[in-house]
This record gives C-alpha cells, structure tokens and sequence, in this order.
C-alpha cells in the first residue's frame, strides 16, 4: 500500500476516462478462510500504454496471505490474464498490493486484465483472508496509465465483509466494582478462534455465579447477538471479591470473568479499564466502527484513537474528532482526544498525544505540508513538541511502536507514564530504563493495533505483531474525560497483558502513584485479585527486586513447565521465534497444554509418544508448554533449541531511511538435560544475559489462590526517592504492572 493513500482525501479518477475495478468472488467470507477472487480491471478512455501499471491493493495494513507465484499448486497462487498481444507482469511487493505491468502491447478501452488471487485451476487451497473481522476489506486500483509514474486512483473500490466465526472461547466482562443495593449488567462474549465476536455463534451459554443473582442461568445467542449479549438486572447479595463463569457445553468452551468487588455502598474511587492507545486504521471512514467495537465488543470504558501523524491528513483528522465527540457519553465511553506523534528515534521516537478537550489540533513530527492545510506547521523534534504543549492541560506518554522512545528527552511536566505492553510485545525494558533513570512515571498498556479492534486485538499472521493488546486500569471517581486524564497524570493506573486483573499497592495512607517524603522505612502493601490463579508477586525498590511472594500451593507430581522468554533487543520490532524439540526417555508423554501462545504462527506438535517439537513467535513475554508425563520418576527429559532474532531492517535509500522489512538474525542455541524426579522445587534455566533471554524448565506449579496480598517491609531503602512497584503473574503468564510509589526516605539518623 501506499503511504501516501488517504480514502478520505486522495482525489479517485472518472471511471469513464481510466478504467473501473470489478470483484468476482464471495462478498462475505469468515475471517481466516480461504477463498478465490478476480479482480477484473477495465481500461477507459485512456486505456493503458506499454510501460503503464496496474496497482492493486487495499487500503490499511491486513494479515491477509501473501499472494505467491512460483507454485501454481500450492495455496495463495496468484495469476493474470490480459488480451491477446498483451504481454503482463505481475510483482508482488508486499501482502498487501500488486503490480500489473504492460511489459509490450497496450489496453484499448473496453479491454480487461483478469488477477486471480488464490487461483484454484491447478489444484491449489485458494489465498487465506485476513483474520480480523470488517465491515468493509476495500480492493483498490491504481493506474499509471502511460508509465509516467503519475496514478490515478480509481472510483470503484469494491469490498467484502469478513465476519467472525464460531465459537472457540468465552468471557464474562462485569462491573469491576458494584455496591449491595443497585442493579448491574454483565455480559456475556463469545470469541471465534481468532478473536473475534463469533458472529456465527447460535446457542445457549450457561452462566454460575456465587454470591451473584442472575437473572437466568442460561444466556441465548441468536441472530441478533453478534457474539456478545447483555445479562441486565444482576444483583449482589453480600461484599466480597466475586467471579462468574460461563459454559457452552457442546463445544467445551468456558470462560471467567474479571474480578467484582462487592461493597455496601458505591465507592468511592472506582476501577475502569481503557485501551489508550490503538487507532492505527488508514481509512478514516472505519473510525466509527473502531469506537463501536471498543464500547460494545472490548467492553472498555475508554478509549483513544492514536493515529501515527505523519500518515494522518488534517481530513482525516476532522472526521476522527467529529466521531470522538459522537461516541462521547461520560458514565458509559470516553474516547481519548489525540494522535501519536511520530519521529525517528533520531528526533525522539514516538509518543502518543492526548488532549483534555475536544478539538485540538493535531501538530506532525513532519507531513504538514502534504497531509495539512494552510498554514499548518510541523514540530520537528521531540523538545519542540514539548515546547509547543508545555504549560497546557495535555498528557504525552512515551512508548514502543514503529520506533520507540527515547527516554533521554522526557519532560516530567507533560509525561506521566509510558506503555510497557502492546501488540508489538511486552517492553519490561523500557519500564526499567525509565525507573533507572530515576523517572516518576506511571506504567499503561494498549493494544497499538491496526485491526480496528481496540481493547482485545489479536496479532494475526501480522510480521510486526507478536502478542495480544495490553489494556489500562485506572482508579477514579467517575468516567469522564477529565476524570481518565487525571489518574493518568497522578499515575493512578497499571498496564497489564489485556486480562483484567484487579490490583492496587500502597504504602502506609499513601496509594500507587502517589509521592511523599518520610523517616519511616516503608511497608509496601499490594493486592492482587487474578482472572486465574496467581504464580507470584514481585514487589521492587527501582531496579532492585526486594520481595517475591510464591502464591502458589505446591508443584505438580507428573507435570513439567518448559518456558522462554525475552526480546531480541531494546527496541522495536524485537520479537523472537523459539524453535525447539523436547525428547523424553524412560516415560511417554500425555496431554499438552500451550502457555502465551498468541500468534497464530506458533505451534508444537507430538512427533511420537516421546518426542514434541515447537516453534513459537514472541516478544518480550513468557511463553511455554506444560507437558504431562506418564511415568516421572523414571523421566529423563531433552530440551534443545534454537532462536531467530527478529529485526526490522531498513531498506529505503539503500538502508538509510524508509521502509523497513522484518529480518531475522541468528540467536542463542543450547540444550538442557535432567531427570524429573530430581527437579525439586528449583528451576533450571539456559541465561542468554540479554534482554531476559532465558529457558526455563520446572516441574510445574499447581493451581491455588485467585486472590493474593502481601506486605514487604524494606529495611535498607536509599536516601533519597525509591519507586516502590510491582509486577503480578497468573500461572497462564498474564502480567499486571502497578505504578510505582514514590518514597522520598529521609534517614532521620543522618540527619542535621
């Protein structure tokens, strides 16, 4: 595609003078399927001279297959056809356009080039579609009629609708806090296998809770439902931390719901959850659809639509603020006025922009001149962005994205957090340069996709996506606009993995986020209350890990944990692919249980009874297997592996600027042997010393408590601030990441 493309803005030539583009195939297709279509373009007026090209592509970034043309057999084959005396060429430049060229003869009006995407005719599986749901997956076509280089964009953009698909998983999404004598809806979210609503999905779902009365025991999915429904009318009978379940029998589906905390009356700070940052969808036609999924799908309470600035025209932009303000309903949704401003990391990196009205004008690291109007201006390095909002009511946060931040230029006065998880991955290492540079910042997730699904994205076959979205927890007393902004700025919020685990810390009165000056060696008190059982809680004094609370019961009998993590490098597009065998002697191995496996192109599969082989796609998080034995104390288990290190390699101007392609580089390999019976309650682990690059293997911790707290009492803090933080893990590596507190400890035996 294009980067210069812009549905709302980009003039589309008369069909009449350059031709139309036809779509042969099915007009709705189940997100992940394989199907045929032609794309048939008719010349006009103007037909097409030797030397002229045909661009055909869509018009936002899609994990839709790569069309191929080397096996005529195989799937994704694409193939053209043009009149007789025509001779085409085909290129592929990316998964997401093609090129037709008039190597010699030329189209006459009237005349038809014929692209078969997937072509079937020689046996092949058809070309997959992209996984992710839409109203509208626009074909487009391009056409440099007489090979000038100048195109015309053509009127006819043809479309499908892809749908989600069946059943695969369930969630219950409730109220994070209800009170005693108020009514309350939960509801209830049926997932397809890639995660999207399963649209397809007809049925009844039962659904259980203690503590929780329910309308009625079994919701209904019919036509209407879209994947999701609404249980109104739910009431609590007692305080407490409550959960509700729900089941769908015939596929086996089952799903939890996010922690309710049950108090006699309304409390007084409230938690909601928000996905700041995602909006990465060129066509600003879609934004209306991404607030929708947002409200009505996720199910979150806010939500920003982070647009990268240099790609964003000020059209664009008008059209986003218009449906910012449409979707504005404070007590239900808040979208999140702003855009991502998007420097090389030479000029800063990128950061997300957030305003505290509507309205505001957006100003680009650059593109002002082409995407703006008169009089508009770019903000070419960071410290001029900083200038620019300093001693305004706006919010900045640093994150990793296309490039990543640098955290050299912070401006404390205007940033208050950073993201530490997105699709792109889990970023630990960007929270710990912040904390090690002494920084009072706040941690907040997102999702960063370009899926139009904010709030529960998904990576796909995406190459620049190797996780889930992260979501943000905050603690106010309303939803409101001012209200999400304001806890972001006194940092009283968390990132986490997308779950919604429920968690808080405190030192003394003073909660996360807060600031204080003391004589008092401080007693860091958290709470955790998981959407699956807790692993364990790590509590930190900056960089220096000062408690781990194992919340685990015990450690399974017959079961081995093996897992890897870390990135390739401090910066983005710094994803792994974990290739590796497990060999076991003396025992057959039973069921398999994956662990974060988010991408569609991670895998294992069972070689024999004693040999499983995996392949697995990650950044920055844990992922893993759990590999049940039939005979452990006679076990002797083989892990070998070896890594890929995933980089995003330039390649415009022979690499010095401009775009940029996933690359892989050869990592760390190595191989780990031992017995079951020996493995005790330690963990034996390969250390690659970068980027907590390791593999682990254990035997596997047992489910226990789903609520957890601890109290650490540090007895050597520094004169001077600490940053008190900590991070939660579930025994399924879904992480919560609690802002730091602040401690400005005065050591009153030094004093004066």
């Amino acid at each position: 595609m294009s980067p210069a493309y812009d549905p709302v803005r980009t003039p589309v030539a008369v069909a009449a003078e350059f031709g139309t583009l036809e779509l042969d195939g099915p007009a709705e297709i189940e997100a992940g399927v394989s199907g045929t279509w032609q794309l048939v373009y008719t010349a006009g007026a103007h037909g097409v001279a030797e030397g002229g090209v045909i661009r055909l592509f869509t018009e936002c970034d899609s994990d839709w297959s790569k069309p191929q043309t080397l096996d005529p057999s195989a799937a994704d084959y694409v193939s053209v056809q043009a009149p007789e005396g025509v001779v085409p060429i085909i290129t592929v430049p990316d998964h997401n356009s093609m090129k037709v060229s008039i190597a010699s003869g030329a189209l006459a009006a009237g005349d038809r080039v014929t692209v078969s995407l997937g072509d079937r005719a020689m046996g092949g599986d058809g070309t997959r579609s992209q996984t992710f749901y839409e109203s509208h997956r626009y074909f487009l076509c391009e056409v440099d009629a007489d090979g000038s280089g100048q195109g015309q964009v053509l009127e006819t953009q043809p479309s499908i609708h892809i749908t989600g698909g069946d059943i695969a998983a369930l969630e219950v999404i409730a109220p994070p806090d209800v009170d005693t004598a108020s009514e309350f809806s939960v509801h209830v979210k049926a997932f397809d296998a890639w995660g999207n609503p399963a649209q397809h999905f007809k049925g009844a779902v039962r659904v259980t809770a203690a503590g929780i009365a329910l309308p009625s025991e079994l919701v209904e999915f019919d036509n209407e439902s879209t994947g999701v429904v609404e249980v109104p009318g739910c009431r609590v009978s007692e305080p407490g931390l409550l959960r509700i379940t729900a089941t769908h029998d015939e596929s086996g589906a089952k799903g939890f719901s996010n922690p309710v905390k049950a108090t006699e009356r309304p409390a007084a700070e409230r938690l909601f959850w928000g996905d700041p940052h995602s909006g990465q969808v060129a066509d600003a036609r879609k934004i209306a659809d991404y607030y929708a999924h947002a409200r009505d799908v996720a199910l979150i309470d806010f939500a920003g639509y982070q647009r990268n600035d240099s790609a964003h025209s000020t059209v664009a932009y008008k059209i986003q603020q218009q449906e910012e303000e449409a979707f504005h309903e404070p007590g239900r949704f808040v979208p999140l006025p702003g855009f991502e401003w998007s420097a090389t990391l030479k000029f800063g990196g990128h950061h997300n922009v957030y305003f505290r009205r509507f309205g505001q004008p957006m100003k680009r690291w650059k593109g002002a001149a082409e995407l703006g109007e008169e009089g508009e201006t770019d903000l070419p390095h960071v410290r001029d962005l900083h200038s620019y909002y300093r001693g305004t009511d706006t919010l900045i946060t640093p994150h990793v994205g296309g490039q990543h931040a640098d955290l050299q230029w912070h401006d404390p006065e205007l940033e208050p957090a950073l993201e530490v998880v997105s699709t792109h991955g889990t970023f630990e290492w960007f929270l710990r340069e912040s904390v090690g540079r002494g920084y009072r910042m706040g941690f907040v997730g997102g999702n960063d996709c370009h899926s139009g699904r904010p709030g529960d994205d998904r990576p796909g076959h995406q190459l620049r996506r190797y996780a889930k979205g992260g979501l943000t927890g905050i603690y106010a007393d309303e939803l409101s606009l001012e209200s999400v902004l304001d806890a972001i700025r006194r940092r009283r919020c968390y990132a986490t993995t997308g779950v919604r685990i429920r968690a808080d810390s405190r030192i003394g009165d003073h909660v996360m986020g807060e600031e204080f000056s003391t004589t008092e060696k401080p007693v860091v008190q958290v709470e955790a209350a998981g959407t699956g059982p807790l692993e364990r809680i790590d509590v930190y004094r900056g960089l220096d890990l000062i408690h781990s609370e194992q919340v685990f019961p015990s450690r399974s009998d017959n079961t081995v944990r093996l897992t890897w993590s870390g990135a390739s490098r401090m910066s983005s597009y710094s994803g792994i692919v974990w290739k590796g065998v497990v060999r076991v002697n003396g025992s057959g191995v039973g069921s398999v249980k994956t662990l974060r496996f988010d991408s569609p192109r991670s895998h294992w599969r069972k070689i024999d009874e004693h040999n499983i082989e995996f392949d697995s796609w990650a950044c920055g998080y844990t992922s893993g297997l759990e590999i049940e034995l039939d005979d452990p104390d006679n076990a002797e288990v083989t892990v070998a592996f070896e890594s890929s290190l995933i980089i995003g390699e330039m390649y415009g101007q022979q690499g010095a600027i401009g775009r940029r392609r996933m690359a892989m580089a050869d990592g760390d390999s190595g191989s780990v042997k031992f017995r079951f019976d020996e493995l005790g309650d330690r963990s034996v682990s390969v250390e690659m010393g970068q980027v907590d690059r390791r593999v682990s293997v254990e035997r596997c911790p047992e489910p226990g408590r789903l609520d957890a707290a601890v109290s650490v009492s540090d007895g050597s803090p520094a004169p001077g601030f600490n940053a008190y933080w900590a991070r939660i893990t579930q025994l399924d590596q879904e992480v919560a990441w609690l802002s730091p507190i602040f401690v400005d400890y005065i050591d009153s035996a030094k004093r004066g």
